[in-house]
């Protein structure tokens, strides 16, 4: 049943959509969840009681397929009372494009290109807004935490892999999937909590071997994506669809965050100019002239050092930074 105009109002104002992507929202919906956007409101409504109020307004012959379905796509998210009972409220949103993105790209990729533009602009603003305080916090030398906070060498990548071996799951990268990255691999996000609201809880990913794990993190260094996380996650970034780095960007802040443990030292001498490091270079750090020669200019450098692991005749090293944590306080290390 087609919506009211009134209803579609509310349904908009409830999903806290903006107003000129009401018609990409409810691309984003069937026809049972706007139903129950607007049965629940804003209610966090327990797992019974839902099963109880979806039947009496017969939006579902199967109540509990619909509330796991809606969950899945992030159009419910879980609440839990006092008690620790299982509860859900409708997201809004800011969460439901990026599910969307990634695990409906082909329904998404359908979008023209001046759409995806405009949802990415006020997806961007809207994280800036939340996260942006906390970046500004960091540049004026306070201690904050930010996700994404630390680039990882690739050691210390696997040391995050074998902590949480067991527990890692590989999602598509919702960055990536909503700029409509294509020159890229997608698939690239390491996961590592599945409680309630995360993408595993929600049904999406795929369970790795650690082994497995290991080997996909190498070919994604190698092809030039960086790695950046914590104890949850690692994410496989690369420097321009990445929502940290623009943040980071935007916020000026290179050499504060995304925090670098390292230092990059390039010996021109051994160097062989084979290219490697300015072919997956995210920062233009280090270029092949016009004369066939690399360069590095350390200026333009964040210090991810993913070229220091692709390097065959070791010309870049790595030495720790001062303040650089324990991982990093080991030496100068080479790959």
């Amino acid at each position: 049943m087609a919506l009211t105009a009134e209803e579609r109002k509310e349904l908009l104002t409830l999903f806290e959509v903006p107003k000129d992507l009401g018609a990409e929202a409810l691309k984003m919906l069937s026809q049972q969840e706007m139903q129950l956007i607007l049965l629940m409101k804003k209610d966090t409504i327990s797992f019974d009681k839902l099963k109880e109020k979806i039947a009496g307004a017969e939006i579902a012959d199967h109540p509990e397929r619909l509330i796991q379905s809606a969950y899945s796509r992030a159009v419910l998210d879980k609440a839990r009372d006092e008690d620790g009972a299982l509860c859900y409220r409708i997201s809004n949103f800011y969460g439901r494009y990026p599910y969307f993105a990634q695990f409906e790209y082909e329904e998404y990729a359908r979008f023209p290109r001046e759409k995806k533009d405009r949802l990415n602009e006020w997806d961007f603003e809207l994280y800036y807004g939340v996260f942006g305080k906390d970046v500004q916090a960091k540049i004026r030398g306070e201690e904050t935490y930010v996700h994404n906070s630390t680039f990882l060498t690739l050691p210390e990548a696997f040391a995050l892999l074998e902590k949480h071996s067991g527990n890692i799951y590989r999602v598509p990268c919702n960055c990536k999937c909503m700029m409509d990255v294509t020159e890229k691999p997608r698939n690239v996000c390491i996961n590592f909590d599945s409680g309630d609201n995360t993408p595993s809880d929600r049904g999406h990913g795929e369970k790795l071997t650690l082994e497995f794990a290991k080997e996909l993190t190498r070919d994604w260094n190698r092809r030039g994506l960086m790695q950046n996380g914590e104890d949850f996650a690692i994410c496989n970034c690369d420097g321009q669809s990445c929502y940290p780095l623009q943040m980071a960007r935007k916020a000026g802040a290179q050499g504060i965050y995304p925090r670098s443990n390292y230092l990059i030292n390039w010996d021109e001498e051994t160097c062989i100019n084979c290219g490697n490091c300015a072919r997956i270079c995210n920062f233009n750090a280090f270029v092949v002239g016009e004369d066939k020669k690399v360069s590095f200019h350390p200026e333009l450098c964040w210090g991810c050092t993913i070229c220091s692991a692709n390097c065959p005749k070791s010309a870049i090293t790595l030495s720790p930074r001062e303040g650089a944590g324990c991982a990093a306080q080991a030496a100068s290390i080479h790959h």
